[in-house]
């Protein structure tokens, strides 16, 4: 299976994501300045970091009957 860096909750660094976006690897248009500034991009990025890890499968009461 194919995919991409990890970009939430615990994104890739800046440097990193924003190089993703601007020259992506494989089908994946690029997403210019003109599609999204690097202010959008810092906006994206913060909401990313602000996500809340999510709870290990373990401690989901469901996933261990």
């Amino acid at each position: 299976m194919l995919t991409g860096p990890r970009i939430g909750p615990d994104p890739i660094p800046f440097p990193a994501f924003v190089q993703y976006l601007r020259q992506p690897m494989g089908q994946m248009p690029p997403y210019t300045v003109k599609v999204i500034s690097d202010a959008e991009l810092e906006n994206v990025y913060a909401f990313l970091k602000s996500l809340p890890k999510p709870a290990p499968a373990k401690t989901i009461r469901l996933l261990n009957q």
